[in-house]
């Protein structure tokens, strides 16, 4: 009897940006400086992964012109990221990216062959100071706040035998490895292969004003004086899904897509943004991106974005504009009406101009029930003013049913949206989708027409439905084990072919563990999958 075990679950977490581990693969440019260390000019030794093996530790760095490219007084190194750096909230302890270079522990108790004890003392001869700058499109640059952005090429020496996708805590100093040998080293590395860390978080514009950076495709190292060498980029892996997206493509090319009247949304490639008319003559009409999943109240998970408004009128007793998330069946349904209350299912970012009751900044979230019930929304009665981005945050707490929002401008914050109001009875709520909304009126003249600029997503997501994953025999039943979660069916299913999926185990509901046995599993070769599908 052979049969395989193919497991994995029909609602993948999908992203903008699908690969979370990667390295930096392309230069974009490179001066050496002065006093760069000679020979030492190979810029594709600074790509792909960090030198590797047991042969490199951190007592023994790389140190060969194949592993690392020198970098001198004033000059500078420009990588590129194919699959761009994240701005995680979830990647471990706020790093998002690590340099990695060539300096180590310095043994000081004198016994190089039988392993050594260091003092905490880094060694080399760098003792460069560097500044680090990001972009996501090659062309805009912020420079990460140099309080905040450790020098590269320092601590964490390489160790070849942990992740370079996994960061050490940055919390730990120098100090912290006094008296340690190889093992005690590697016990606080955790498993990871070590490398300086940094958080695009730390963004700044040339004002000094932090930035909402997303995604970083481009980092350049700048060496102030003396120099550095370096070795490897490496993105952090994120411990949950994201969904990110700095349109630096056309959307169109890239997962989104439209409903309605695609006229009113625009990609500008110069700007890399998407340029969105609201006009609520218009009938319903989205640029959306689906997420992969299916968001309920027992989620937890976040919105961030950048909005720039030209200009922004409301009729009569007007309508509001729109950007957040919601159920896509529903949203493109024909009785689905934001403006006439037949609109479950929300998880958005409203603004309502003025129509003689003042300005409303809302953020909303209705249920699954249609009309007035189940909702709520915090609001201030504040003016987005024109030409000014504003970046936008939404969160949502597992189990709660409300919202939360914050709004900043330049790093600081311009809202929290303190009031709020609340319908009864609230249910459960599914969302599915990202989306640039613009509504439909209410038929009776009610409108809004505005102008804007929406940038920058971001979609914090919850785990995927099934984790960790693995199947065996025992005792002539196929076992598939996985870590599940709550409020998820799941099924075990069998092929041949790929074509027709029959269940092989009845569909459970569970939330911790699980077990899913085929107790008949056929003679010759089959593959299995798990099926998670939302409750």
């Amino acid at each position: 009897m052979k049969i395989r075990s193919l497991a994995f679950a029909s609602l993948f977490i999908l992203s903008v940006v699908p690969v979370r581990a990667q390295f930096a693969s392309s230069v974009i440019g490179y001066n050496p400086g002065l006093g760069f260390a000679a020979g030492y000019t190979n810029t594709a030794a600074a790509l792909g992964a960090p030198a590797s093996g047991s042969s490199v530790s951190p007592f023994g760095p790389p140190f060969s012109k194949t592993q690392l490219v020198s970098i001198g007084t004033n000059g500078w190194i420009t990588l590129r990221f194919d699959t761009p750096v994240v701005n995680d909230p979830s990647n471990p302890f706020g790093v998002d990216f690590s340099i990695f270079g060539n300096t180590f522990f310095a043994i000081t108790n004198g016994n190089y062959s039988g392993g050594g004890i260091t003092d905490g003392s880094i060694g080399g001869n760098n003792s460069g100071t560097t500044t680090i700058q990001v972009s996501a499109d090659g062309t805009h640059w912020f420079t990460l706040n140099p309080a905040l952005a450790p020098t590269a090429d320092n601590i964490f020496p390489t160790d070849g035998l942990g992740d370079p996708r996994v960061p050490v805590n940055p919390a730990l100093t120098a100090n912290s490895f006094g008296g340690l040998g190889l093992p005690g080293i590697r016990a606080l590395y955790a498993g990871s292969a070590g490398g300086t860390g940094y958080n695009l978080d730390w963004a700044q514009d040339t004002n000094g004003i932090f930035v909402n950076l997303p995604v970083a495709r481009y980092v350049r190292v700048n060496v102030l004086s003396n120099k550095s060498e370096i070795d490897a980029l490496a993105a952090v892996r994120g411990t949950l899904p994201v969904l990110a997206e700095d349109f630096y493509a056309n959307p169109l090319a890239n997962g989104w897509k439209t409903f309605g009247n695609t006229n009113l949304f625009h990609w500008n490639p110069t700007n890399q943004n998407i340029e969105v008319t609201w006009d609520s003559t218009n009938a319903n009409s989205y640029l959306y991106h689906p997420l992969g999943t299916v968001l309920t109240r027992d989620d937890a998970f976040s919105l961030s974005f950048d909005l720039r408004l030209q200009d922004a009128i409301a009729f009569n007793f007007g309508q509001q504009l729109s950007v957040g998330l919601f159920n896509l069946a529903q949203a493109t349904n024909d009785s689905f009406s934001r403006a006439g209350g037949n609109s479950p299912n929300l998880f958005e970012l409203d603004y309502f101009p003025d129509t003689g009751f003042g300005d409303s900044i809302d953020a909303t979230l209705k249920d699954d029930q249609a009309l007035y019930k189940g909702f709520y929304f915090a609001y201030d009665n504040q003016t987005l003013q024109a030409d000014v981005t504003y970046q936008v945050i939404l969160n949502h707490a597992a189990g709660a049913t409300n919202i939360t929002g914050q709004i900043f401008t330049n790093g600081t914050l311009f809202t929290a949206l303190p009031l709020s109001y609340s319908g009864t009875n609230f249910t459960d709520f599914r969302l599915d989708t990202l989306s640039i909304s613009s509504y439909a009126d209410d038929g009776f003249g009610d409108s809004i027409l505005a102008h804007g600029t929406v940038d920058n997503f971001l979609v914090s997501l919850p785990p995927p439905p099934v984790q960790n994953i693995a199947g065996n025999f025992s005792g002539g039943q196929w076992q598939t084990r996985f870590q599940s979660r709550s409020n998820w069916l799941y099924t075990l299913q069998r092929t041949a072919d790929f074509q027709a999926w029959t269940d092989a185990a009845s569909a459970t509901a569970t939330g911790t563990n699980s077990i899913l046995v085929d107790t008949n599993p056929p003679v010759g070769k089959e593959f299995y999958r798990v099926r998670a599908e939302r409750l």
